[in-house]
Order: structure tokens, then C-alpha cells, then sequence
């Protein structure tokens, strides 16, 4: 009995997910294909995922990764049937980013950690914790506008020149599940 309890668990959680992610398929503008977490890297040294679906889906190296909560990465590999997703929180990936509220943009890379870092911001710079920040649409690879996270916290930099920004991603990267890759 508890095994079947904890089987339609699983189950119901599947189905919220796959709703919300069917739903904002659906109100997107870009043109979308889901596809599944099926494994991720072993090394604590870099963050990526593998999906189940790659070239012959129509996914090509390059293309962007999102869920329904905000930006997830960048397509490095594909296969005929598979593809590596490199996750923002990997230091190797960088991402022009805006603050929704004062258009300050940044560079924003990953950690290897729960946090990402905005950097390259003046001393001047118009930020607050608790800001939005989204992709600047600079970089053509990445649309304008998606979510990245918000910022926790804000500190100088050593040089004193400059500032940085600590900011917590949209999505909780450890549990993702579902993907979206967006077609361009």
C-alpha cells in the first residue's frame, strides 16, 4: 500500500510539472522542444546535464535551455538522440545580463556553487538586492528578457574599482527534471 502511495506520488508530481511546462510551451514565443533530464556530469568540476533528445529533434550545438522558471544553459554536444546542457551555474559560461529595474547591465558566470556572480558593474551602479536580473539580448544567442535570478547580495570588488553582484538562480539547478530548448 505504501508503495503504491508513494508510485501515485511520483506520478502527481510528474503531471504538475509537465502542466506547468505544457503551459508556458504554449504562451512562449519562441518555438520549443521538451525534452528529459536522463543523467548529469559525475565531476564536481563542471555542471551539465544530458537530455534525451539531440540532431535528429532538430537540437543543434549553441542553442539555449530554459524551464518554466527561467534560463537553465547552453546546448555544448549533441548526438543524433542525446544533447549536453552546460547549466549557468558553470563558470565556463558567461551571460550578458540587465537588472530589470535600472537597466545596469553585467556579466554574469557561474560559481560551481548554489550562486551565480554579476560582475563589471561601475561603483555608481544601480543595484539592489532583491533585483531581477534577466539576459541583456546583447549576445544573439541568448533572447532578451529571459529570467536569470535575483540578487542576494552586493560587494566591492578587491580592487575597490568595481562592484559585484551575488544573485540566486531562477531555477533550483540541482533537481531539475524537464527541459525546454528553445529553436532558433
Amino acid at each position: 500500500m505504501r508503495q503504491k502511495l508513494n508510485t501515485l506520488n511520483e506520478i502527481y508530481l510528474e503531471n504538475m510539472r509537465l502542466k506547468n511546462l505544457l503551459s508556458f510551451k504554449q504562451q512562449s514565443p519562441y518555438k520549443l522542444i521538451a525534452a528529459r533530464v536522463i543523467g548529469r556530469s559525475l565531476d564536481s568540476w563542471s555542471s551539465v546535464v544530458l537530455i534525451d533528445k539531440g540532431s535528429f529533434s532538430g537540437i543543434k550545438r549553441g542553442m539555449v535551455a530554459i524551464t518554466y522558471l527561467g534560463l537553465l544553459g547552453r546546448v555544448i554536444e549533441t548526438t543524433k538522440s542525446t544533447s549536453k546542457i552546460l547549466l549557468i551555474s558553470d563558470p565556463n559560461l558567461s551571460i550578458s545580463g540587465v537588472v530589470q529595474r535600472s537597466r545596469q547591465e553585467g556579466l554574469v558566470s557561474g560559481t560551481l556553487g548554489t550562486h551565480l556572480i554579476m560582475k563589471y558593474l561601475p561603483e555608481e551602479a544601480d543595484i539592489r538586492i532583491s533585483d531581477t536580473i534577466v539576459t541583456s539580448g546583447l549576445n544573439a544567442a541568448y533572447p532578451k528578457g529571459l529570467l536569470i535570478g535575483k540578487v542576494v547580495d552586493i560587494n566591492k570588488e578587491f580592487s575597490g574599482l568595481s562592484r559585484y553582484a551575488i544573485i540566486k538562480p531562477a531555477v533550483n539547478l540541482s533537481d531539475i527534471e524537464e527541459v525546454l530548448v528553445i529553436i532558433q
